[in-house]
């Protein structure tokens, strides 16, 4: 993760110092601690006809890979609606969130960033469906069909729960 060297509050320099049993960065002119938490996103599993969903990424990390439609929160966005917002900029479809199905801590790339990922199961409204934003083909796939290349362990594993559900 790139290093934090000055304050976001009053521009101080950050030192790594010992808080609450943990080693942090803290400012050392107004104490302010820069917690480094993970950064919350949303994936949806849209499911259709007993198949799911997947997206085509154009952009790194993970080009060209499979992905569950998502991404990360804006501020004071709740989850469930962060995950309809991606959707329909990312495929254009309108949504209904059905359920959370899991959640789970991933990293993004290898830049040392850490995600809160909220997987969510959602039935399509409607929509003019299409790839959009940075996604460039979109599919649908059965249990059995789902492809090897999915971006992020927090997508395959949300994916392994979704066949299990199905298969059951």
């Amino acid at each position: 993760m790139p290093e934090f060297r000055f304050c976001p509050v009053c521009a101080g320099q950050l030192e790594m110092k010992k808080r609450e049993d943990k080693v942090r960065l803290v400012c050392n002119k107004c104490g302010y601690v820069l917690y480094r938490n993970s950064k919350p996103c949303t994936a949806v599993l849209v499911e259709n006809d007993g198949k799911v969903m997947l997206t085509r990424r154009g952009i790194e990390p993970y080009k060209d890979w499979w992905d569950l439609p998502g991404g990360f929160l804006e501020n004071g966005e709740a989850p469930d609606e962060g995950a309809k917002r991606e959707l329909l900029e990312e495929t254009g479809m309108e949504i209904e969130v059905v359920e959370l199905l899991d959640i789970k801590i991933d990293e993004y790339g290898d830049m040392g960033i850490y995600t809160l990922n909220f997987h969510y199961l959602a039935k399509p409204l409607g929509g003019e469906i299409r790839p959009k934003s940075d996604v460039i083909e979109i599919g649908w796939f059965s249990p059995g069909e789902i492809p090897d290349n999915v971006a992020f362990e927090n997508c395959r594993l949300a994916l392994e729960n979704w066949k299990k559900r199905k298969l059951n």
